[in-house]
């Protein structure tokens, strides 16, 4: 079984700290948006440093393992903690995901069961895949390296890349003010 895991740790500094996943995009918040692109899995956990900001949402939590450590410790803490044997990870600021994105991602985790994540226009996005737990020791002793960067993490493990077609948005983050601007139009 896949679950869907929504990383929203973060400061959201250049945010000026305003949570990510409740800015609105379409009339729906950011969260909104992603929930409805993995419906069809099972449970949906939210990745957090702190529980208080998301308690009104009603998604399971799975709180930091090791607070501050960026998108791999979400995704290790996830990993250690879920019932599931694979975690679909996105990024909290990521609204332009879809139901189909999602259905190729699975279906080609389905056939290979290794790390699957994304690439568009010639760039590889690992903060929007499957990770099963079958690498959550190599997660573990990237930890205890102190090495933090989720590209890393695909030189240690075998990776498939569903490349969707050219111009696609749906890897598109939203990290900063002006780039939250340019997605509304204004």
């Amino acid at each position: 079984m896949i679950a869907g895991y929504i990383l929203t740790g973060g400061k959201n500094r250049r945010m000026n700290g305003k949570k990510k996943l409740f800015l609105e995009y379409e009339g729906k918040p950011f969260y909104q948006h992603i929930v409805q692109a993995f419906h069809s899995l099972s449970t949906i956990y939210l990745s957090v440093d702190c529980v208080e900001p998301y308690e009104m949402l009603g998604l399971p939590m799975i709180v930091d393992t090791y607070p501050n450590l960026g998108p791999i410790g979400g995704i290790y803490s996830g990993l250690k903690v879920c019932k599931e044997d694979a975690l679909f990870v996105t990024a909290c600021d990521m609204p332009l995901i879809n139901e189909t994105a999602v259905r190729e991602v699975i279906e080609q985790y389905q056939n290979r069961k290794t790390l699957t994540i994304i690439g568009t226009n010639h760039q590889i996005h690992p903060l929007f895949g499957i990770y099963p737990k079958t690498i959550l020791p190599i997660i573990e002793e990237m930890i205890r390296e102190k090495n933090y960067r989720v590209m890393n993490l695909l030189d240690f493990t075998e990776v498939s890349v569903v490349q969707l077609k050219n111009n696609s948005r749906i890897a598109e983050n939203i990290n900063t003010v002006d780039e939250y601007h340019r997605l509304r139009g204004e």
